[in-house]
């Protein structure tokens, strides 16, 4: 049993510790007063030039890493003349549909967007424009299966945006162009549930350990039960606080801090027996730091203001079922068959907490430095 779950934390730790995480990309669709269509796709475009299949969740995975993390080595400039002279055309991978037909679009810029950490997927932002056909009233916007999971927002005048969340190689609801067509609150809350969810399972690997960390000490549910609901009140505060702009700290302190958590709850884990009253004070403190992380996601999509209290309670109910479906798993798979055992402790809690610890350090280290 020690075996199996110190294999799990390992496989876990590899992509906790990964520089090359795939993230989501943002489209957003704007139409001016001549029926003209502006596309602007923010997208990591070295994974795309490199290939690298958006079904992963690291870079690392795929047989094309070498190429990636040569285009990653490329300047701003170098990679904005790759992207124009390359071999691929990210002009046939976007597949924008109006009144039966595909709009042709044509490039107008690219920018590669900075980033404050170099282990952060570096963005590239690209501008495209095309007619829209006369006397449509909605268009279609097709995820290319070359690229990832896509937020698609479509910007109206006089209105407020819509935000569609579309997997790769699918294609999204009909997006009106009517003003007046209100979305249905059911299909927003709905897709943003699924994002909170996906945050955490499989995205999320950072939650996923520090919930992992939680449980193994926890020899009462009751003891889990109130330490994730401290660590759950915490980051819907900071989440919120985030969203509205109240609270915002870049990522270059949060992620390390986030990592510094992880190497706390592995420390107390080896040292106390229980749970006490500090350590959920404790877990309520790392909760807002989390909370950060997690507004960081929903900052990047752009969640329209008149959608705001529905995405945010959505959002963060997916992040709900993602950390209790690790909770449940992990507890009455493993845990609650183990954790009575008087050699639970020293064959299994303290070896795994230790592991969780390096994973956090070595994160942390890395996460400080680059």
């Amino acid at each position: 049993m020690k075996t199996l779950l110190l294999c799990l934390l390992f496989a876990i730790s590899s992509n906790v510790a990964s520089a090359h995480e795939m993230r989501p990309s943002v489209a957003s669709l704007s139409i001016d007063s001549q029926g003209t269509l502006t596309l602007d796709l923010v997208t990591n475009m070295e994974a795309w030039l490199a290939n690298i299949a958006p079904s992963l969740s690291d870079t690392d995975d795929s047989p094309n890493a070498e190429r990636y993390d040569r285009l990653r080595a490329l300047s701003a400039s170098a990679l904005v003349d790759v992207i124009r002279k390359g071999d691929r055309d990210i002009t046939q991978a976007i597949e924008i549909s109006a009144g039966g037909g595909r709009i042709g679009m044509s490039p107008m810029a690219i920018e590669v967007l900075p980033v404050d950490d170099v282990n952060l997927p570096r963005d590239t932002r690209l501008t495209l424009v095309g007619g829209l056909p006369d006397g449509v009233n909605s268009l279609v916007y097709r995820v290319h299966e070359t690229l990832p999971n896509t937020a698609v927002r479509l910007f109206l005048e006089n209105a407020d945006p819509v935000v569609q969340f579309v997997r790769s190689g699918r294609t999204s609801d009909e997006l009106s162009l009517d003003r007046t067509v209100e979305r249905s609150m059911k299909a927003l809350a709905a897709q943003y549930l699924e994002l909170g969810f996906l945050h955490i399972i499989p995205k999320g690997l950072d939650h996923i350990v520090f919930i992992l960390g939680l449980t193994l000490i926890s020899k009462r549910f009751i003891d889990l039960v109130i330490q994730v609901t401290a660590f759950t009140v915490a980051h819907s505060v900071t989440l919120a606080l985030g969203l509205y702009g109240v609270l915002r700290l870049p990522a270059s302190i949060v992620e390390p801090l986030i990592a510094a958590s992880i190497v706390y709850i592995a420390v107390e884990n080896i040292w106390h027996y229980r749970v006490n009253i500090s350590r959920t004070l404790i877990v309520f403190c790392f909760g807002l730091l989390h909370g950060l992380g997690f507004a960081g996601v929903l900052t990047e999509l752009g969640l329209p203001e008149r959608d705001f209290l529905v995405g945010l309670l959505a959002f963060n109910g997916g992040v709900e079922i993602g950390q209790l479906a690790i909770i449940l798993v992990a507890y009455f798979s493993v845990g609650i068959w183990v954790i009575g055992f008087p050699w639970y402790r020293e064959r299994v809690a303290v070896p795994i907490s230790a592991l969780i610890g390096l994973v956090g350090i070595y994160w942390f280290v890395e996460r400080v430095t680059s």
